[in-house]
């Protein structure tokens, strides 16, 4: 061994992919457990994704009328002329917005599921097997902020002033952060991520 490679005849290096010792020491070394740590990240834009699909296609109407038109419409705020301008009443616009975040939602379950199958079946693969599944939760993740990160605590928050909402004020905006967080760690942790022959 030189330097973590092994050589083949002909001084061509080969990257070291294993670990002597005993099955625990295998198992438990810096690559293995960061492999695990991610496809455990994996899961944060897999199951909310999929979960706000199912809790908003099996309560639709309820969702539509108590939550995104009052938001867009911005009937839960103090009403000045200089911001209202922003509301959107059309009576179309609702239902899209709310079939717009179920497809985002949708996007960020599925490209979870693909990244979390792959690195399941790569886990014990090479440093570029992994990281292309590693590639499809990095994309879940990106799906995650943008639905609860921009559309929650961005859009809702700020443009449409939920933050200033008469009864429960800043609920978007905490909500989407909490929903936001672990899927930016998740895509920090991913992009971080290194192993040796990556890119």
């Amino acid at each position: 061994m030189l330097d973590g490679a092994r050589f083949k005849r002909g001084g061509i290096p080969m990257p070291d992919n294993s670990y002597a010792g005993t099955t625990a020491e295998r198992l438990v070394n810096p690559r293995s457990v960061g492999r695990l740590g991610l496809i455990v990240m994996a899961l944060f834009p897999t199951l909310w994704g999929f979960l706000g699909l199912l809790n908003d296609a099996t309560d639709f109407k309820d969702t539509l009328v108590n939550a995104v038109k009052p938001m867009i419409e911005m009937t839960n705020t103090y009403g000045n002329p200089w911001q209202q301008w922003r509301a959107i009443t059309m009576p179309w616009a609702a239902p899209v917005a709310l079939v717009g975040i179920m497809a985002v939602e949708t996007l960020a379950g599925i490209f979870g599921l693909i990244g979390l199958v792959l690195m399941l079946r790569k886990v014990v693969g090479s440093s570029a097997d992994f990281a292309h599944g590693k590639a499809w939760m990095m994309l879940g993740c990106l799906c995650a902020i943008l639905v609860w990160g921009i559309g929650f605590t961005v859009i809702a928050g700020d443009y449409f002033l939920s933050w200033e909402a008469k009864t429960m004020p800043l609920s978007n905006q905490l909500g989407g952060t909490i929903y936001f967080l672990p899927n930016a760690l998740g895509l920090i942790l991913a992009t971080l991520h290194r192993e040796g022959g990556d890119y």
